[in-house]
Formats: C-alpha cells, structure tokens, sequence
C-alpha cells in the first residue's frame, strides 16, 4: 500500500485555517476594541490615582516662600576677607540666574554675579535636554522610571529632580513617583521655566553638604560659580546624577566631565577647541580643610548668634 504523508500538511492547513479566523473582520473589530477598553480602564485607573494621592500633597506655590538654611558668613572688619563660614547640615550660599535661558534669546547675558551661561547649559546637557519645553516630565524618562523603580536609573526631569530634593523624600516606592509626577506639573504651572532653574540650582545636592552650585564652587574649587572654567562646571554638572558614586570614584567623574564636554559640542554650546581644552584641566574636588582666622573673635561671633538662635 503507498505512503501518504498527508499528516504533515494537515496540520499545517489546520494551523493555517486558525491564522486564517483570526484575521477575519469581526476578530480584528474585536481586538481593537479590546485595546480601546484597555487603554481606557489604564486611563481611568491613572486618574483615580492621581486623584488620590493628590490629597494633602504640599503646596508647589510655597516652595519660593519657605526659608531655606545658608550659610553664616563672618567677615573681618573691612568685610572683603572671610574669617569662617557657620553652617548645619546644608551648607548653602544662594545665587541668581538671568531671566530668559529658554526663551533662545542670543542677546541674553548673564548677571555677571550670578550663574554663567554656559553652567545653565553644561547642566541642561547632562541633566534635562528637553527641559525648556516639557511640561515637568518626560514620556520616555517616566517608562523608564517605571521599569527601573527600586533600582538606580530611570530618567527624572530637572523639575522631578527639585521636587523630590526640595518637597519630597528620596524613597523609590511607586506611590513617591505619582506623588513626584504630580507635583512636577503642579511645579511647572506655577513658575516659569527661570524660576524653576533658580530653585534647583539653589537646592540641589552636590554631595557632602553642600547645597546648591555656589556652595559646590566655593567649597570644591574655593571659587565663586562666576569665575569656574569651562571644565570646573562641566565637572560640578555631572555630580547631581550620582553625588556619592562620583565624589568617591574620580575616574568615573573626569569620564562623565568628558561625556558633558563632547555632548555640549554636539549641542552647539561649545566649540570642540574649547572643549578639548577643558578636558586637559585638572578638575580634581579639592578637599577643604577648615583653617579659622582669628579663631577668638570668630568664636565670639559664632556664640552670640547662637545665642540670638541665628547659627
């Protein structure tokens, strides 16, 4: 009797005709009526969320009203040399930006006391690229968050980044990150674009304690934020991301100096010459070691601000 080898085909026709229902009109209405309904439960589902955990969320408009700790300064009598700087756990010594960074202005100049433009962008460049025309989060950067959560990683926005330093904990539960991504567009709908880079600058962690960029500048390289070179604020830029890992690991911080320079070319902000010259700076941190000049007097001013609860 011949062979018929008919089982192997039968099965493929069998699977075929399966394919063959699935793509029939009435399947395709129903599944894309099927997605429709998911995306509408998810939509409803984040509503319901953001509904809750909006309740008893602080104030964003309170954030430029509330006082922040700095620094005590105390100056010698011709008030040009410091003696000694008194400070809690925040050592902080706030400074003004000009207005108009994300308005593309090329006129734009900087306060020549305050921070300089190319610190705006060297930070903008590593931190936030979209920050000019988000409003206080990113699509791609919030997935990322969600995959990433418990983890080190996902991508915050410079609005995220202030909300969860300045308002926030730094805990990584998912109800902190809705309670982050509500505030962040609170946040954003309170203050222009200037203002919120003035806070983060003025808020923003650079590892030890020091708060804020002109605390960084004064205290890693014994400068006012005006007067850093191209590399010093290449280097100061790339901290916040990680303060612990890069303050203890100097290799990885020049490597993410660099990675700012190059990217800031790409971006049009720097010329390659004046980038490839600030990576041949030393940007080491300095260490500060605290010497006191005229320790007595600076210690009786130090005791009668403690004894007016100023200190």
């Amino acid at each position: 009797m011949p062979e018929h080898h008919t089982h192997g085909w039968k099965r493929h026709g069998k699977s075929g005709r399966w394919f063959r229902r699935l793509l029939t009109p009435q399947a395709i209405k129903n599944g894309f009526l099927g997605i429709v309904l998911l995306g509408i439960i998810g939509s409803l589902g984040m509503l319901g969320a953001f509904a809750y955990y909006s309740r008893n969320l602080p104030d964003p408009g309170q954030l430029t009203d509330r006082s922040v700790s700095q620094t005590t300064k105390i100056y010698d009598r011709t008030g040009e040399h410091l003696l000694y700087e008194v400070h809690g756990d925040e050592n902080r010594t706030l400074v003004k930006i000009q207005e108009g960074f994300c308005k593309d202005d090329p006129s734009m100049e900087t306060d020549p006391n305050g921070i300089p433009l190319v610190m705006l962008e060297a930070t903008i460049t590593a931190e936030d690229r979209t920050f000019c025309t988000h409003g206080g989060f990113s699509y791609t950067g919030l997935a990322r968050a969600v995959f990433f959560l418990g983890q080190r990683g996902g991508g915050s926005t410079l609005t995220q980044q202030l909300v969860k330093n300045a308002i926030l904990s730094n805990e990584r539960h998912l109800s902190r990150k809705i309670k982050e991504l509500i505030l962040s567009i609170e946040l954003e709908r309170t203050y222009s674009k200037d203002q919120i880079l003035q806070i983060y600058f003025n808020e923003i962690p650079y590892g030890s304690t020091y708060y804020g960029i002109q605390a960084a500048a004064g205290n890693y390289y014994g400068k006012e934020v005006k007067d850093l070179t191209l590399g010093q604020m290449a280097t100061l830029a790339g901290i916040p991301k990680a303060p612990t890992t890069y303050l203890n690991n100097p290799d990885m911080l020049k490597f993410r100096r660099d990675y700012i320079l190059d990217e800031m070319v790409e971006q049009g902000f720097v010329t390659r010459e004046a980038a490839d010259a600030a990576k041949q700076e030393d940007t080491s941190l300095a260490v500060k070691v605290t010497n006191i000049d005229a320790p007595h007097f600076v210690m009786y001013v130090k005791q009668q601000l403690e004894d007016l609860s100023f200190a």
